[in-house]
């Protein structure tokens, strides 16, 4: 789950959510094989153990070996259970209801400060600049700023996005407007992006 992905739930004139079937059914195909694994380990588990109890060698290669065999069965049914459970939950896209294109996640990262980074980095942003907001800060063990940055390919469009996080336990949360970058700064962009926007933009 993106940390944005409420702000854009109170979006829904501008943004869907929607299944993206190609991500859906990569899930389902990959279920399906460990399924059939799963069914092939237990049809023939008997001759499994028997074939992992005559294994001969160090005894930590022979106990590993029985070990693996027994546990074997229930990982597949954890894969299998994770694989669909995934294809529910992220075989759905955020889309632009402009256009119908899908929105890609590029960046993901946190830092710490508050407020006065949130509001810094959001500063920033809306320069549709990356030199003024690249390098991003340092990403520290305990954080309360989320940055995601997102963008369609298709439109030509991106998208910076902020999080704060206060209050008790970090339960208060203020989400930035998206920032959008169209054209030039799009352009920008996506050159940042591809360097991981670990280093900084030369000023445009």
């Amino acid at each position: 789950m993106a940390a944005f992905d409420p702000e854009f739930n109170r979006r829904p004139e501008t943004y869907v959510r929607q299944r993206s079937w190609p991500r859906t059914v990569i899930f389902l195909v990959l279920a399906i094989l460990a399924a059939v694994i799963l069914v092939y380990v237990l049809v023939n588990f008997a001759d499994l153990r028997e074939d992992a109890a005559q294994q001969t060698g160090s005894t930590r290669r022979t106990v590993g070996r029985r070990l693996g065999t027994l546990v074997a069965p229930l990982f597949l049914a954890l894969v299998v259970i994770a694989l669909l459970i995934a294809a529910a939950r992220w075989g759905r896209v955020w889309k632009l209801v402009r256009s119908g294109n899908p929105l890609r996640r590029r960046h993901y990262s946190s830092a710490a400060g508050g407020r006065a980074v949130y509001d810094s980095l959001l500063r920033a942003f809306q320069t549709h600049d990356p030199a003024f907001f690249t390098p991003l800060p340092p990403q520290p063990s305990h954080t309360n700023v989320e940055i995601e940055f997102w963008t369609s390919k298709e439109d030509r469009l991106g998208l910076a996005t902020l999080v704060l996080y206060e209050g008790k336990n970090n339960k208060e949360r203020t989400f930035s407007e998206p920032v959008v970058f169209e054209g030039a700064d799009y352009d920008a962009l996506e050159a940042a992006l591809k360097r991981g926007l670990t280093e900084a933009s030369a000023p445009r």
